[in-house]
């Protein structure tokens, strides 16, 4: 037994003195592994970095895409706008001629059909209170409603024509499909 403690001391010293006299040389083995993963993560982070960047680019290009589209379609609603104003306006242009021409108990009714390249404009003159005949008869503007409706005409525009309020005009053409 007094042997194998001999043996374990001298294989205990000599590696004391292995380690001592080779120190530099196992710092620098075990720096070169500590800086090679160091490295390895370096040139990662920098291919991550060059693929974020891509992305970017690409994404800044969509971006700009989208912002080149929204300035056509604001330039193409500014357009619209003019057109509705013009329309409005022909519109007024329209009612003062019709009761110039017409007289005061008649209403112009318009109907403007847009497409991209044609612009048509229907108007025909209606009385204003169509109903009120010599007999005064409900029937009357009933009748005129559903013709009115049955030619195309908005609930807006019959209500107009016709003097009711929308609600009625509603109701009257929801009864008349029952």
């Amino acid at each position: 037994m007094f042997t194998g403690i001999i043996i374990f001391i001298l294989i205990l010293f000599f590696l004391v003195f292995f380690i001592i006299y080779k120190r530099g040389m196992i710092m620098k083995m075990f720096s070169l592994q500590a800086s090679v993963p160091a490295s390895e993560l370096r040139e990662e982070l920098e291919k991550t970095a060059d693929q974020v960047i891509r992305r970017l680019e690409s994404q800044i290009a969509h971006l700009e895409l989208l912002l080149d589209e929204a300035d056509a379609k604001s330039e193409l609603l500014a357009k619209q706008l003019k057109t509705a104003e013009l329309v409005c306006l022909d519109e007024e242009l329209l009612q003062q001629l019709t009761v110039k021409h017409y007289g005061e108990n008649y209403l112009p009714v318009e109907i403007v059909h847009e497409s991209p390249g044609n612009s048509e404009t229907t108007a025909s003159v209606l009385p204003r209170n169509i109903g009120e005949t010599k007999d005064g008869i409900y029937g009357d503007k009933r009748q005129m409603i559903l013709a009115l409706s049955a030619q195309g005409y908005s609930v807006m525009e019959i209500a107009k024509a016709t003097g009711l309020g929308k609600g009625e005009i509603i109701l009257m053409l929801q009864l008349n499909k029952k």
